[in-house]
Parts: C-alpha cells; structure tokens; sequence
C-alpha cells in the first residue's frame, strides 16, 4: 500500500502559498485552497477553505462523462466507445490533428453533424498547433474548440436518450438534466442550491464547496460504493484517459503528460481559473483545488507537491510543470517557482 510522505490528516487553515521568486526574492505569490477526500467525505487533507464555493469548469469533465459512459456500457460492438473516445469526451484539447478527427469519428458514428455543436470556433492555445492552422485555415472551426469532445459526446448522449440534440447545451435539456443527476450523486449535494451560469463553450458551468468537488473525484477513484453500472463508466472512462493521455490534451500539456505518467494510477484534469482535480485509485482518494487568482501555472507546481505528498514518484517528464525554473529570452535562468507552507515541495525522481 502507498504510504504518504507526510502524516494524514493534515489540516490547516492556511492555504498553500506558490512562491515566484526571481534572484531569491519573492517577485509574485499565489494562494491555493486544496481538498482531498475519501469517498465517505471525510477530509484528509485541508489547506486553506475547503468549504470554497467555486466553479471547477472543465475539471469537472470526467465526472461529467460519468453519465455518457454509463449509457455506452450496454452499446452494441459497431458503436461501442474506444478507449480514444473515452478520453476524448473528458479532454480540453489543442485541436491538433489527432483530437479533430477522433471527434468527427465520434459524431459521424452516431450520423452526428459537427454543425450541431455549439461550442464556439477558436485557434488553438497551442501556440506551434494554432500556427499551423492559420496557415492552412481562413477561419477556426468549432471542432476545433477544446470542448468539442465533450460537446460531442453531449451530442451522442442526446441520441442515446432519444433526446433531440437542439439546444443540448441548455440545462433543462434532458442531456444536461442527466448529467446534473450524476453530479450531484457523485458531489453528495444539491448543486442548484449554488450558482450557476455558462461556461466559455456555452455548456453549463456548475458551482459548489471544494470539498464535495474532491469527493466526487474520491467516488471516481473508489467505486465501491457506487452502483455497478456507474462503477463500470468510472473504470472505463479512467481506462481510456490512461491509455490515450495524449487525447486528453495534447503536446506540452500537464494533463497529457501526468497521464501517460502515471497511467491508471492518476487521473487528474485541469480547469480554467486555476483548478485542478484528480482520483487517485490506489488510495481511494480525491482532489480538488483552486488558485484564487486563477493562475494555472501555481496551481500545477501545487499539484506536483500534493501528488509527491502522497507517495507518488514524479519522473523528470513532469520537472517542467512541478518544479519550473524561468527563463529569460537568451536562455538564462532568471528565477524558479516553488511551494511555501505545510505541504514540501516535490522532489523529482532522477532518469
């Protein structure tokens, strides 16, 4: 059994401080609630306010595809999902060439229209993938969008209920209804209860406490005390993740990269404003967590530390995202960033 690196429960009001420091000095800080839980809610760790309302947006993702999952279980084998879709369904991709036509794939299986989604078009925020679009494209298109998987996969789930795809993304929509069930079972909460609005792909962006976000993930992780169909999505859903990381995100991504890191040991997913969550299987565990200013770059070397934390070895594929040095222009090293507080930093495991 893994044996975190430092004794549980940890608890403290003080949330976790991400240091930028240039020379030594302290240029930038930035603030991190974090939360993990077990799949009875109970908190094992908890730094900072673990009762945070916030909006995970796309961390949320596998816990969304929950329900499409649970409906593709009994699918015949001509339309039954592959481990890409799976993976696909939860990604915020950069629209390379491997997460476009996966989801053209997708819908054509299911005699889908890319024309039904109704995430907007953009480049890529890859910056080298949305070069080469500019060049070969007079205008984006929606399956480039980072959501169109999951879009695409809300479109399938419209099918597979007998639902009609127009407006899917709406929340009264029976797409979005079934959804919202699944994610109030697997959170324990009523999420109406908090505000709600739309995300930046026009799907609806869901709030709550950090807390019940984390147990969520621990749900995902330990499916004991789930129903087995549900069980069986989880499963199939952390398979997929795991055996198409790339699908996920794409080149130089974090989540793309801890995935084939770890496999199914970890499946973790990032959200805009600096959110993280994750499963850990192994120890029946989940995380959510949530930078205040919503900087993506603390909240990743914040990961680093919690993984390290509990036990896990971080291999050097991982050194850019969890323990970051800057740069300026010529190549030289200006600065690093690192972690202040109760939690160590991580310590990256040598080639």
């Amino acid at each position: 059994m893994r044996q975190p690196r430092q004794s549980l429960p940890l608890i403290s009001a003080e949330p976790m401080q991400v240091l930028v420091r240039r020379a030594g000095a302290v240029e930038s800080s930035h603030t991190i609630d974090v939360a993990i839980c077990d799949a009875q809610g109970s908190v094992l760790v908890g730094l900072g306010d673990v009762e945070h309302q916030i909006f995970p947006r796309s961390a949320m993702k596998p816990l969304q595809a929950i329900a499409l999952a649970e409906k593709s279980i009994h699918l015949s084998e001509q339309k039954k999902l592959t481990t890409t879709e799976y993976s696909l369904i939860c990604a915020s991709h950069n629209g390379q060439r491997i997460h476009v036509d996966a989801a053209r794939h997708l819908l054509k299986k299911f005699d889908l229209s890319p024309d039904l989604l109704v995430c907007g078009a953009h480049w890529s925020s890859d910056q080298p993938t949305a070069i080469s679009q500019i060049r070969s494209l007079e205008v984006p298109t929606k399956i480039l969008n980072n959501c169109s998987g999951k879009h695409a996969g809300m479109l399938v789930l419209a099918s597979l209920l007998g639902a009609a795809p127009d407006g899917y993304a709406a929340l009264s929509h029976p797409v979005q209804q079934s959804i919202l069930g699944t994610l109030e079972t697997m959170t324990g909460i009523d999420l109406m209860q908090f505000p709600h609005g739309v995300d930046g792909c026009g799907a609806p962006a869901l709030s709550g406490p950090l807390g019940n976000w984390a147990r969520g993930f621990a749900l995902f992780a330990d499916t004991t005390a789930i129903p087995p169909d549900r069980a069986s999505a989880c499963a199939l859903l952390r398979h997929g993740i795991a055996a198409a990381p790339q699908m996920l995100a794409g080149e130089r991504r974090l989540c793309s990269a801890l995935a084939a890191a770890f496999g199914q040991q970890i499946t973790a997913k990032v959200g805009a404003e600096g959110v993280y969550g994750a499963a850990f299987h192994e120890l029946g565990l989940g995380l959510m967590m949530k930078c205040r200013d919503g900087s993506r770059r603390a909240v990743e070397v914040a990961l680093g530390s919690i993984i390290h934390l509990l036990g896990y070895d971080c291999p050097p594929s991982l050194g850019e995202y969890f323990a970051p040095r800057l740069y300026n222009w010529a190549g030289g090293e200006v600065g690093d960033i690192v972690i202040e507080g109760a939690v160590a930093p991580v310590v990256m495991r040598q080639s």
